[in-house]
């Protein structure tokens, strides 16, 4: 497997866990996935086994800082489609912006704007700044 498969396979694997992590997998959740598979190129097949657990996902983030940026944009995205955002949402998108090895500056700061928001949703501009202000001495 070619390492930006399984980059797409690993976030899709991610997305899938946080929609679930609530007990509560809304439709709008579940809709959000398929169109990001769609969009990563990967099959409804691909990603039923993921979706079932059929296939062993590793983790493995995105190398370039562009896609870590948009991959941390989706799940930020998903844990508030439905807009009510549960502790256990929360915590796992810390938890993997820091497997992601975001700074944990960075990932406060989105998560925190994201939640002051009515519909608790970020766009990847605001994302873009708040990296750039994080990362411009990297």
């Amino acid at each position: 497997m070619d390492q930006l498969y399984e980059e797409k396979i690993s976030h899709l694997n991610d997305l899938i866990n946080l929609s679930k992590i609530d007990g509560n997998e809304a439709l709008n959740e579940v809709n959000f996935i398929n169109s990001v598979a769609d969009r990563l190129g990967i099959s409804r097949v691909d990603l039923k086994q993921i979706r079932e657990k059929k296939s062993d996902v590793e983790f493995t983030p995105a190398k370039d800082m562009y896609q870590l940026m948009m991959q941390y944009h989706r799940l930020i995205v998903l844990m508030g489609i439905d807009r009510i955002i549960a502790l256990e949402e929360k915590e796992l998108c810390v938890e993997l912006g820091l497997k992601m090895n975001l700074k944990r500056e960075a990932i406060e700061e989105i998560i925190d704007k994201a939640m002051d928001t009515p519909r608790h949703v970020i766009s990847v501009d605001e994302i873009e700044n708040i990296f750039h202000r994080h990362y411009k001495n990297n």
